[in-house]
């Protein structure tokens, strides 16, 4: 699962389940953002960073041929 990004609707069944600890103000959910972030983090963990990864970036990492600017575009 740690390639699944969470959507709202995993939010909303994680509280309908109860996987979220949620209260009821009238018409409207509320969720601590502690209680949020734990969930999130446990269906999406943070990748490790081994040695060998380390490594091999720093043995990439010559500065001196960076441009003087650059641009990201996602498509």
């Amino acid at each position: 699962m740690s390639d699944h990004i969470p959507t709202l609707a995993d939010v909303c069944s994680a509280i309908a389940e109860g996987g979220i600890v949620a209260t009821l103000d009238g018409t409207m959910y509320q969720i601590n953002a502690l209680e949020l972030r734990r969930y999130l983090n446990k269906s999406r963990p943070l990748p490790a960073i081994t040695t060998d990864a380390v490594q091999a970036s720093s043995q990439h990492a010559d500065l001196g041929n960076w441009p003087d600017s650059s641009h990201t575009s996602v498509a």
